[in-house]
């Protein structure tokens, strides 16, 4: 999924980088799916000045969701950082399922409000959710990471720390109770790209020197079983989705054009905004929907030679 369709310039440098590390990140994230009984998605970039949720991250999650109820999971456990993420979810579920209710109980919610100070309660909650539905598997998608010295930061370099819970807390509970992790990003900043720290910090802007006073960079520092970079994080969902659904011979499944464009539009429509370009535009990470869908019929076209 490298693609530069962003035209960030940094992701075919990302990917090479990946790749020394993980020769096939796909197929490695398609055995873990497999071997599933309940996943848990950790999703919601929460873009300054606003701090509402990008579009990038909440669909590729839904796709994803849908895709595993129908073939592996059992149940989906969404961990979210708040109402708004919630809510826009909910709404593009519907969409992508064509009910009103979806899956009823097999669909969960964790909401982690960035203002409370009390992460004891959290974790115990965290703890017996994940024990509640027997969790095999959690996929960071689009999840700001912090960097080496705990600070979370946007493509820009900006601390957004305060406004996102902080995935190190779900890491350490996820090892405890032997969950296995995928962790999905785009830019260098989010949760899993980790194994490639160093890269990061050559390449990418802002990656050694952010513009926050921890003036350690943007990089993550997490790392998760295994990683996926894609041009946008969407589309390592959009792939995965083709994966699960063709293997499990529900290829016809797979979301198409008219779905993409009505995800895209409802995120917005309900407070999502890019993450590049801002409010009321109709696309994700600066590309406009249309150029969305092609990427999508692409995946279609290239699962179907797995028929």
């Amino acid at each position: 999924m490298k693609n530069d369709a962003g035209g960030r310039g940094v992701i075919e440098l990302l990917h090479e980088a990946l790749k020394r590390k993980i020769n096939d990140p796909l197929s490695d994230a398609l055995k873990m799916f497999e071997k599933v009984s309940s996943t848990v998605i950790v999703t919601g970039f929460n873009v300054p000045p606003s701090y509402r949720p990008e579009t990038d991250g909440l669909i590729g999650a839904v796709v994803l969701a849908r895709a595993l109820l129908e073939t592996f999971s059992d149940t989906i456990l969404f961990i979210l950082d708040n109402h708004m993420q919630e809510v826009i979810i909910k709404e593009l579920l519907r969409i992508i399922s064509g009910k009103e209710l979806l899956y009823g109980a097999r669909i969960d919610f964790l909401i982690h409000n960035v203002y409370w100070h009390n992460e004891y309660l959290f974790r115990s909650i965290l703890e017996d959710k994940i024990s509640s539905i027997n969790s095999d598997l959690a996929v960071f998608i689009e999840k700001p990471s912090p960097n080496k010295e705990g600070v979370m930061h946007n493509m820009m370099g900006i601390d957004v720390s305060t406004y996102h819970l902080n995935p190190l807390s779900l890491i350490d509970v996820f090892g405890e109770y032997g969950i296995k992790t995928i962790g999905i990003g785009d830019g260098g900043n989010e949760v899993g790209l980790g194994i490639i720290e160093e890269d990061i910090r050559k390449y990418v802007p802002y990656g050694n020197l952010c513009r926050c006073p921890c003036r350690a960079g943007i990089a993550s520092a997490t790392v998760t079983d295994t990683t996926i970079v894609s041009t946008v994080s969407n589309w390592a969902a959009y792939a995965l989705e083709a994966l699960i659904l063709t293997i499990s011979d529900k290829h016809d499944m797979i979301h198409g054009e008219l779905e993409e464009k009505s995800l895209i539009k409802t995120a917005v429509v309900m407070g999502a905004i890019d993450g590049i370009k801002g409010e009321g535009f109709i696309g994700v990470d600066g590309i406009c929907y249309e150029d969305h869908v092609r990427i999508l019929n692409n995946i279609r076209k290239i699962s179907s030679l797995l028929l």
